[in-house]
């Protein structure tokens, strides 16, 4: 980010979002049929396999084919070879879907986690060296691709499936039913998560789209490392317990508490000292993703939140009602973003934190109903961390006052620890049980 220009993040944005929603379909859902099934043969593998490949080779060859009707419609023509380089990654994906999914069937996280840390590793250096040496929004993207290469083989190893594809689809309505839910469902999902891009870089340009995707990578940072370890874990953690709607809403209400325990500080505190975080960290030439940044901040927490959902009704077998909800958010968000551009960056920012909590309302009374406890007895669990946090974010803005006068890295560093220490006072007088609850899951994971 010190390296690179807002424009090269807003065309990076432009070709990720069409790339990402291209991506919703890529495996048709059967990954997930793969992870829910009780029971599983090779034979439907391979299928599910051969599938796979022709989906995403056609894939490859539409993104060529959109390549300059996305470019028109962004009026950006730099966008052409952008996107049909990133449409590699859709032939790399069908070699990493089916080990993938059989790695999350079988709860082999801590190797999955290892490949994980080890292609972002390399990503990073990769889009580093290339920034450094001119490469511009190309960095980007061939940061992107070496994860994707990175991860496969990764994966690959870890869980090879080393099978010739069978091209046939007998015997594969139920996995190709519940697939098509799941593929509905992210198809809305990347439609209203994405779309708040789609309208910036439509309607404000890709100078602003750059800071506003620097502001939300900023705040969505955790959100995607915190939830993608939590969801990946739930998913067939739910699906062993499909009959037990009392024990899933018991699993479910400890997520809610685990999640709020780490998200709210976490989030909030990033919030709270934005103007700092980002001239220590990426520059003062990045000033207008500060206001974004912290706004949207607010809002990740219960995103974070929402997030459990999904896989509880997945693993749950209602794939039906994750439809409605994310049916809920593709009208709501979308038209927000919409009214919120009229204000720029910082409106679009304002509708995320105003519009998504009545997103949220809504569709955790359809969860809540499903499990059989109440929208309070989520509240409850989501109480304490809140509270705390709140006095958190006073403590840091009075200590902002007081360290004004300090030079950059020590406004930084001093409300950091202070804010630290105040939610840990606080949140060990107010959920204690809650503290043990957490520290005892850190000591199973470790």
């Amino acid at each position: 980010m010190r390296t690179l220009s807002p424009p090269d993040y807003g065309l990076m944005g432009m070709a990720g979002v069409f790339i990402t929603y291209l991506a919703t379909i890529n495996e048709l859902g059967l990954g997930a049929a793969i992870i829910q099934r009780k029971t599983l043969d090779d034979n439907m593998i391979r299928q599910i396999f051969g599938l796979l490949l022709l989906v995403n080779i056609a894939l490859f060859f539409l993104c060529f084919l959109l390549a300059p009707p996305i470019s028109y419609f962004f009026g950006e023509p730099r966008l052409v070879p952008l996107v049909r380089f990133l449409a590699i990654q859709f032939v790399i994906a069908s070699f990493v879907i089916i080990p993938q999914s059989l790695i999350d069937r079988e709860m082999l996280f801590r190797q999955k986690s290892v490949v994980e840390l080890f292609s972002a590793i390399a990503g990073s250096l990769t889009t580093l060296a290339l920034a450094l040496n001119g490469l511009g929004v190309w960095s980007l993207v061939w940061g992107s691709l070496t994860i994707s290469l990175f991860s496969t083989v990764g994966l690959n190893l870890v869980k090879p499936y080393i099978h010739l594809p069978r091209f046939s689809i007998k015997k594969m309505r139920e996995a190709m039913s519940f697939g098509g839910y799941v593929t509905i469902t992210r198809v809305l999902w990347v439609f209203f998560s994405q779309s708040d891009s789609l309208i910036v870089g439509k309607l404000l340009g890709k100078q602003l789209l750059g800071f506003y995707s620097v502001a939300l990578t900023l705040a969505s940072l955790p959100m995607e490392k915190v939830s993608g370890i939590i969801n990946q874990v739930a998913f067939p953690a739910f699906a062993t317990i499909q009959g037990d709607t009392q024990q899933a809403a018991n699993h479910f209400l400890k997520s809610v508490r685990v999640m709020s325990f780490l998200a709210f500080p976490v989030l909030w505190g990033i919030s709270s000292v934005a103007p700092q975080l980002v001239q220590v960290v990426i520059g003062k030439r990045w000033e207008l993703a500060i206001i974004p940044l912290q706004i949207v901040s607010l809002v990740i927490p219960i995103r974070m939140v929402s997030n459990l959902m999904s896989p509880i009704l997945l693993g749950l077998g209602r794939p039906v009602t994750n439809v409605y909800n994310v049916i809920t958010a593709s009208l709501l968000l979308p038209l927000g973003f919409l009214v919120g551009c009229h204000w720029g960056i910082v409106g679009v920012s304002i509708s995320w934190a105003t519009v998504f909590p009545i997103v949220f309302f809504i569709n955790l009374s359809r969860v809540t109903r499903v499990l059989k406890i109440g929208i309070s007895d989520v509240m409850s669990a989501m109480l304490r961390p809140f509270v705390a946090s709140l006095a958190m974010y006073i403590a840091v803005a009075i200590i902002n006052v007081l360290v004004s006068e300090f030079d950059p890295t020590a406004r930084l560093v001093l409300p950091v620890l202070a804010g630290s220490a105040v939610y840990c006072g606080i949140i060990y007088l107010l959920d204690l049980d809650g503290y043990h609850e957490v520290l005892g899951l850190l000591r199973i994971q470790s």
